[in-house]
């Protein structure tokens, strides 16, 4: 069986050639170029132009060819340049120039250009345009976005110097008081609230800003579990019934007595939830309300919280969740903050799988906030409820007399968490370096160990890798828990990996501190057993 043969294949016994077969080819080929291609007279008329030329100028051929290159040459004098070192016999590269087509309009252009000399007679001249009207539109947008980001950062971090400076010069004029004396016990104790509450403040500033930097670099952990969210709202609802009380503002909840399940990281929902109640109360004035509303639709749990405050623009909605926007940014503004606590919302629920939306009638109408995170694909009954995000109570679960060997080189913190744990029935025993907590461990023989990661001379990692290398009966296991004001991702991974079992974030919340030991005092209890 013989194979047909390819139209187009050689002839037996001849070479086909690569030039094209006929001039109406190369024309095509010409035509369907991406750049602009033209001849020129040595008097600058136009002798030939292909398809994509014509195209730039918005011309036919008959109405393009035999016209001086001048007419389309927005800048003066830039036809006699050309012409003039075309002439000379200079080859043009990368000749910047605007053209204007038949409609008015214009282009930005970039022109290579060369002459033909045949005999030493010029016989044309040829041109190369390229269109780069779209790529400086785009250069030009692009160095927009990057002035904008820098106005940006420049405006927030102006607004975090201020941010910051505030509640700390509160907290330093009110100390400044309470060590000068003359206060009685009311006005003591009004002293040491506001004290409290400006701490408060500084601590969602740095955990909002923290976050906002895991998620910028993707690297937003979560450990996620199954949690019943009705938990969760609950307690950052309590948590927030403060604030509202004080500004004088009725905050209500409801969620219903069936278990809500979603598979999450409790702390990041309930700091989720408790961003959402705070930009709510912050926004709503005083006698006004706030309402709380969980519940389930379509196979999602839903929580949204309404407010009959300030509202939003509906030029504002669309930024809600954005990076450093606020609605109000001027130095007049009514309320503080750094325009990350709803950016930090939405991406928490983002990265739960859910979504978020913000909703407003206007100004002064009062807004609502809605989160949709997906239910937990098992079910469960209420006698495997896990209800994660309730807080411990102080002293929970902790056995009276557990031995604490402390390690941390700042003097001040040492006393204060020596007084919450020595508070919980703990005996509690200080070293101020790595090195006197290793020889504290082994002549104290402590049930756990918590240790300040960052420490002139020898660090707390190093501390638990030498721990680890004891033998069991000298402590080579002790349950023990990393400090640190170093609160990123990596920092954790770092301790945990050197040795530590828990890892623990400054400033230290007391209740979730005591919640850790109760864990460590549980492992401790089974390690002295097994002894």
């Amino acid at each position: 069986m013989t194979r047909k043969r390819n139209e187009g294949a050689p002839t037996p016994g001849r070479e086909k050639s690569l030039a094209p077969e006929s001039d109406l080819e190369l024309r095509e080929f010409i035509d369907h170029a991406p750049v602009g291609l033209r001849f020129l007279s040595r008097e600058g008329r136009i002798l030939w132009a292909n398809q994509a030329e014509l195209d730039l100028v918005g011309c036919s051929e008959q109405e393009y060819v035999g016209r001086h290159i001048g007419e389309f040459l927005v800048e003066p004098g830039a036809a006699a340049e050309l012409l003039g070192r075309l002439v000379s016999g200079e080859r043009i590269e990368a000749y910047r120039a605007r053209l204007r087509s038949k409609d008015g309009s214009t282009r930005r252009v970039i022109i290579d250009a060369s002459a033909l000399y045949r005999d030493g007679q010029f016989v044309h001249g040829r041109t190369v345009t390229r269109d780069i009207t779209a790529f400086l539109q785009e250069e030009q947008a692009a160095r927009h976005r990057v002035e904008e980001t820098s106005r940006l950062k420049d405006e927030f971090l102006a607004l975090l110097s201020h941010e910051l400076r505030s509640p700390l010069g509160t907290i330093l004029v009110w100390l400044g008081l309470l060590q000068q004396g003359g206060l009685d016990v009311a006005e003591s104790e009004r002293a040491l609230g506001i004290i409290e509450r400006s701490a408060r403040s500084l601590e969602r500033i740095i955990e909002d800003l923290l976050h906002a930097s895991r998620i910028a670099a993707g690297g937003l952990m979560l450990i996620p579990q199954l949690v019943d969210l009705r938990s969760v709202v609950q307690v950052a609802v309590d948590a927030a019934s403060g604030d509202a009380g004080l500004k004088g503002l009725e905050l209500t909840s409801s969620h219903g007595e069936i278990p809500i399940w979603v598979t999450g990281d409790p702390r990041r929902l309930q700091q989720a939830v408790s961003n959402l109640l705070s930009n709510a109360i912050k926004f709503t004035p005083a006698g006004g309300k706030v309402e709380v509303c969980l519940d389930t639709e379509d196979r999602r749990a839903r929580l949204r919280v309404t407010d009959t405050g300030e509202g939003m623009s509906p030029e504002f909605l669309p930024f809600a969740f954005k990076r450093f926007r606020q609605q109000d940014t001027t130095s007049t503004r009514a309320h503080h903050g750094l325009g990350l606590g709803l950016y930090v919302v939405g991406h928490v629920i983002e990265h739960h799988g859910g979504r978020v939306n913000a909703e407003s009638p206007g100004p002064g109408r009062g807004s609502t906030i809605t989160a949709f995170v997906p239910l937990a694909t098992q079910r469960f009954t209420d006698a495997t409820a896990s209800v994660s995000g309730t807080r411990i109570s102080s002293g929970a679960g902790l056995p009276v007399g557990l031995k604490v060997l402390l390690v941390d080189d700042e003097e001040d913190t040492r006393e204060a968490m020596r007084r919450i744990l020595q508070q919980n029935g703990m005996l509690v025993t200080t070293a101020a370096s790595a090195r006197e907590g290793f020889e504290l461990l082994e002549h104290l023989q402590p049930d756990i160990i918590l240790s300040d990661i960052a420490m002139p001379g020898e660090d707390g990692l190093s501390l638990i890798r030498r721990v680890r290398l004891l033998p069991l009966d000298r402590g080579g296991q002790i349950p023990a828990a990393a400090l640190s004001a170093y609160a990123g991702v990596e920092d954790r991974q770092r301790a945990l990996l050197a040795g530590f079992q828990y890892y623990i974030p400054k400033p230290v919340d007391p209740d979730h501190l005591l919640a850790v030991i109760a864990k460590m005092a549980r492992k401790s209890a089974g390690r002295n057993e097994k002894r």
